[in-house]
């Protein structure tokens, strides 16, 4: 497409923003509302123009619009605005949001990782918006920093770019009906994914594998796999504590049945991390004086309770006088 060409008659075409084996995305202008909010074009372009395949991906394009439509009502997910053909061509248009993905994030420009803290209240964010997903029956399939923004105007964590155009590619294949489609992207995809069937835990992999990516400065490509487990080696690369390593590891297991199974999940072990690590900070945050003085605090009020009984047990049970023992008189026969 042409930079200025107008789509379905409103959407007009300023800039593409990327290409691939799937289709085309575009940032345009909304021409029928006021100060032309921008918008995302997406082009579907099935590699295959037989009838059948582009009758299958106009029913697939369909129902994940449907499901971006209703996702769309969250406010961390883009909201979808329409979904046309035009010229035999499949179109979606969807919020477009302002601000910057987490790669400006995870991959600083000073190459110096994050800190715990940050990657753990990142895992939160996510977990937190992946959680509504999940509970709708969807699995993203593509998540990686790339595919996740967070938004100028509230700071918040938005999910975009759901996979509709990456159901239908190069690689697909027509056999009685169905498609197989091995989608996403090396690195954040597990291999049960690659083999045609994702979960809810395959998405699980791809956020645990970007929180190592934020601890590590490394992509998670270029990190060593354990030849006999087939485990992903990272803990050797950073410090972390004992319950985060916990949590990535399950996060990142090679079979995913061991993994958390759905977002709810990760996120319940992940404030469980929480409450664990504020115990442990709370303890190892008093000093030598503070420890020396609940010692003492809890010396004086043992020792007082102690007299206290004392007293009140000799108060209830008075002591008799002491006499002299009675003469016992003898008896004459």
């Amino acid at each position: 497409m042409q930079v200025g060409q107008l789509l379905g008659g409103r959407y007009q075409i300023e800039s593409s923003l990327g290409k691939g084996g799937f289709g085309e995305t575009y940032l345009a202008r909304d021409i029928h509302l006021p100060d032309y909010p921008h918008r995302i074009v997406k082009q579907l372009k099935p590699s295959s123009t037989q009838p059948r395949v582009l009758k299958v991906a106009q029913d697939w394009f369909d129902r994940e619009a449907q499901t971006l439509y209703k996702l769309g009502e969250h406010s961390q997910i883009p909201q979808l605005f329409a979904l046309f053909q035009e010229n035999q061509e499949f179109y979606l248009v969807q919020e477009y949001i302002e601000g910057h993905d987490l790669t400006d994030e995870i991959c600083p420009q000073n190459g110096i990782p994050l800190k715990e803290p940050q990657v753990t209240q990142l895992l939160r964010e996510i977990l937190e918006v992946l959680k509504v997903v999940h509970q709708q029956g969807i699995i993203h399939r593509d998540l990686k920093p790339s595919n996740i923004r967070r938004s100028t105007r509230d700071g918040k964590i938005v999910l975009i770019d759901f996979g509709t155009v990456k159901d239908i590619g190069e690689e697909t294949t027509v056999a009685q009906g169905n498609f197989t489609l091995p989608i996403g992207t090396r690195g954040y995809t597990p291999h049960e994914q690659w083999k045609g069937c994702p979960n809810f835990a395959s998405d699980i992999y791809a956020v645990g594998m970007l929180a190592i990516q934020g601890l590590t400065g490394l992509p998670p490509d270029k990190l060593r796999i354990n030849p006999n487990t087939l485990e992903v080696i990272w803990a050797d690369q950073v410090s972390v504590s004992p319950q985060l390593a916990e949590v990535l590891n399950k996060m990142v297991a090679f079979d995913c049945r061991k993994r958390y199974q759905n977002a709810t999940e990760a996120l319940a072990a992940l404030s469980g991390k929480k409450q664990s690590n504020a115990i442990s900070g709370a303890i190892s945050s008093l000093n030598s004086r503070s420890v020396w003085v609940i010692y003492v605090s809890v010396l004086v009020t043992v020792i007082s309770g102690l007299l206290l009984g004392m007293v009140v047990h000799d108060f209830l049970n008075p002591s008799r006088p002491h006499l002299p023992p009675s003469p016992i008189r003898e008896r004459t026969w």
